[in-house]
């Protein structure tokens, strides 16, 4: 099947008020709200329905920030950014939570909280993955280093008893003890950037420097269809549609892609609507909606079509 641009059905609304690029966005847990970070060191929270902003622009960080992860329950956002250190955030309120979660000794660009809540990892510039106790930001055990690159992405398990990294090498961690678990998940011929599992937790996806996104059986340790070729320049996020039957990626060629999960073939390309580099997206619940960032200073809420994957 050839590749199609679908466009939505509705109009995208339209996030303005990030005064550089954005580069994280996503869905709250229940919808409701979008939350979006940026260049310009703020997270801004943004009504789904309406795209207005809802509440104060949450400052704090001192440079930009890389991605936000909402709580599992949604009461609680956590931030990754240069300034080298995580933060968790109130959500009602837009207050930080207790201190900045410090020891990192680079920029922070990857977060991600355990499906139970109770654990906060984050990825770093500084070649380590460190695990955060929640609310009180302790950290946990020691760093988890064997990549010989930066970490841009981090993401648990659906059951949350791995956690998976970039850099070198997709790696992947028992949560519990810290210990690597099956082999380095290695195929780019650079480095992974951005890393997603599946929602059954069967798979798992990334994105690279090298320009494909890669789809592996990481319980097997190997690539669970061919390359995905496509993209003409980084792969900054991916992330599979709640379905489990599409996979998404976001490049700095501008585009977002959409992959059918089985083949690894291109089924489409959203069109977004951006005029610069896509750095991340998230969906909703449904899978109805998808929100992009973009570094042209916006970030859109789009309807998501019915690719033929998914009818």
């Amino acid at each position: 099947m050839e590749p199609v641009a679908v466009p939505p059905t509705q109009p995208s609304l339209v996030l303005r008020g990030h005064r550089e690029g954005v580069i994280g966005a996503i869905f709250h847990p229940d919808d409701h709200l979008v939350a979006t970070s940026g260049e310009d060191a703020t997270i801004r929270l943004w009504d789904a329905t309406t795209g207005e902003q809802v509440g104060e622009t949450l400052t704090g960080h001192t440079d930009t920030i890389w991605l936000v992860a909402f709580h599992p329950e949604g009461h609680l956002l956590a931030s990754a950014s240069e300034d080298r250190t995580a933060r968790i955030w109130d959500v009602a309120t837009g207050k930080q939570v207790g201190e900045a979660l410090t020891g990192h000794t680079a920029g922070v660009y990857g977060v991600s909280f355990h499906p139970d809540g109770g654990l906060l990892a984050t990825g770093s510039a500084d070649h380590t993955v460190r695990l955060w106790k929640v609310p009180g930001g302790e950290p946990v055990g020691e760093p988890l280093t064997e990549s010989m690159d930066e970490i841009d992405g981090v993401a648990f398990h659906p059951d949350g008893h791995l956690v998976a990294s970039t850099g070198d090498a997709v790696r992947l961690y028992d949560t519990a003890t810290g210990r690597p678990v099956g082999v380095p998940l290695v195929g780019t011929t650079k480095g992974a950037v951005s890393v997603a599992f599946s929602p059954d937790g069967r798979l798992l996806a990334s994105g690279s420097d090298d320009l494909t996104v890669r789809i592996w059986d990481h319980a097997a340790g190997r690539p669970a269809v061919d390359p995905l070729v496509g993209h003409t320049d980084v792969v900054d996020g991916v992330t599979f549609h709640p379905s489990g039957r599409l996979l998404v990626s976001a490049g700095e060629d501008c585009t977002v892609r959409v992959w059918d999960v089985a083949t690894g073939k291109q089924v489409g390309e959203l069109e977004t609507g951006h005029s610069a580099p896509v750095w991340n997206m998230g969906f909703d619940r449904s899978g109805s909606r998808i929100v992009t960032a973009s570094q042209d200073g916006t970030a859109r809420i789009l309807p998501f079509p019915a690719y033929p994957a998914a009818g």
